[in-house]
């Protein structure tokens, strides 16, 4: 195992800013060999300052100083070359042992491979291990996403000296895929810094670095840790906004005590007037007059320093208070949702299908990528034609992928909202898209300018709104673009979801939460 205590990196001060606008400032972390999770709200800046960190980005202030070699690992990673091996980085060194097997191999094809002769079945050996089934030649382009994604982690853990920076390795992964990933990157010798909101990636950490508009945060330990002093810390929030709403209350009280003190003294002085010479009068009334606007500042003074350290404390509160979406209540109560008989998919080679569906049932439709499953639930949709078979549904089923077909990504969250739900009132669609961190200007941006966690939020609300929720909910790995904290949303939003649901989802932890009791298994035939 790698000495946890091994500097890596160090970068200090980094400021971010696009167009006059200020992403973060002032990051300052040492990162060390062992395994780093990168967490925070999505659009924090957690990509950013991966780039920034790769050096891809140049900081607009701030210094970044590296010890060790990196490689870098994006969310939508462009592997380079047309083959397999080319992706790997290793095209040169496979090209000269081809040629030396085929007897054509030139000196300078002997002097590359000197001490390297092992290393094509390592190549193998690692593609297998990552379910890549394929010919070091085969081409690219022929990979599916996952396997695209499979193979870019691939290729940088086959640089164990380079520090790895990988920006949510997990999305587009099977279980398979996922697992394969876990114990590769706890065998990686030289550590890595992982954006993920992944808890099964988050357990296998060190240490946590947090990202929130107060800058970043060192948990030392694993989720379960970070989770323990992040709840603490919304406690004690919460303790300290009561009490200081409280010391408010009590000394608007006071304040009025003493205005209504020192307007009885100004009464009792002016019924005085008539007893008492008037030039001793006009001083008395001039020292209480300036006692008075004494008394007002010195109050006012008080109230805005507590009305500061309560809108601070309220601020904090805000960046970290639970999320709320909520769907319409249930239809009424029927039995029958779906039913597919003899239902055979396109593009895919599978037995046959036949499926009931049943109000309140939860399904986990599962199966290695490739296997079929987002068909499925296009074809359950209605989006797509089954190439046999019948497939019925009964009440109203809504879809929603991977991809959030059913936003407008040129228009903004609240007009997609209106377009969608238009009998419904727009202060009720502000307050849910203020309910998801979505208010002021976030609301009327263009989709497209908003981040995938936030662009999923959107289409959820769209899926949950209405007169009543739809009998029939079809969610493809609706997690994976996520961040924590709307993951626990997602997660007890559709706990308490009263129709049937069918899950695609390689997240255990997200199974698990929303009680999956039926499953069905994709084998395609090869």
């Amino acid at each position: 195992m790698p000495c946890t205590t091994t500097v890596v990196c160090h970068f200090s001060d980094l400021t971010q800013q696009f167009d006059q606008h200020t992403l973060f400032t002032g990051l300052s972390a040492t990162l060390t060999s062992g395994l780093t999770g990168l967490v925070g709200r999505n659009g924090q800046g957690k990509s950013v300052l991966l780039n920034l960190l790769a050096q891809i980005l140049p900081p607009t202030a701030g210094t970044v100083h590296w010890s060790i070699p990196f490689h870098h690992v994006g969310q939508l990673q462009r592997l380079q070359g047309v083959r397999i091996v080319d992706a790997l980085g290793v095209g040169e060194l496979h090209d000269s042992m081809e040629r030396i097997q085929a007897g054509m191999g030139s000196e300078a094809d002997f002097l590359r491979l000197e001490g390297c002769w092992h290393l094509p079945q390592q190549w193998e050996s690692l593609l297998q291990e990552a379910g890549l089934m394929f010919p070091l030649t085969a081409p690219v382009a022929h990979l599916s996403g996952g396997e695209q994604t499979r193979l870019a982690l691939c290729r940088a853990f086959l640089l164990p000296d380079h520090y790895l920076l990988l920006d949510e390795p997990g999305n587009h992964l099977d279980a398979d895929g996922r697992q394969w990933l876990q114990t590769r990157l706890a065998a990686h010798p030289a550590g890595a810094l992982l954006v993920t909101h992944e808890r099964t990636l988050l357990l296998q950490v060190e240490r946590i670095l947090a990202l929130d508009q107060q800058g970043l945060h060192d948990y030392g330990g694993n989720y379960n840790l970070y989770r323990h002093q992040y709840d603490a810390r919304s406690t004690a929030l919460e303790q300290q906004l009561g009490t200081l709403r409280q010391q408010r209350r009590q000394q608007q009280h006071k304040q009025q005590q003493s205005l209504e003190k020192a307007a009885r003294r100004r009464h009792q002085g002016e019924r005085q007037r008539s007893s008492q010479s008037r030039l001793l009068l006009d001083a008395r009334q001039n020292r209480a007059e300036s006692s008075l606007s004494q008394l007002k500042r010195q109050q006012q003074q008080r109230s805005t320093q507590l009305a500061d350290v309560l809108q601070t404390t309220q601020d904090r509160k805000e960046i970290i208070k639970p999320q709320h979406l909520q769907f319409a209540p249930a239809t009424p109560a029927a039995s029958l949702c779906l039913h597919a008989s003899e239902l055979q998919l396109p593009h895919v080679q599978h037995p046959a299908l036949t499926l009931t569906v049943h109000q309140g049932e939860r399904w986990q439709i599962k199966g290695r990528n490739g296997a079929g499953k987002s068909t499925l639930l296009r074809v359950i949709a209605g989006l797509e034609q089954p190439s046999a078979g019948r497939c019925t549904r009964y009440g109203r089923c809504v879809y929603l992928d991977q991809h959030f077909s059913l936003l407008d990504e040129s228009s903004s969250a609240l007009t997609n909202l209106q377009r969608l739900h238009p009998d419904q009132d727009e202060t009720r669609l502000r307050t849910a898209l203020g309910g998801l961190r979505l208010r002021g200007d976030k609301s009327r941006t263009p989709l497209h300018h908003l981040s995938g966690g936030e662009r999923l939020k959107v289409a959820l609300l769209a899926v949950l709104l209405g007169e009543q929720a739809p009998r029939l909910l079809l969610l493809d790995e609706p997690d994976n673009h996520l961040d924590i904290d709307s993951r626990l949303l997602l997660e007890q939003t559709l706990a308490s979801y009263p129709g049937a649901l069918l899950l695609v989802s390689h997240d255990p932890t997200l199974v698990e939460a929303l009680n999956i009791t039926r499953n069905l298994q994709l084998e395609p035939v090869c």
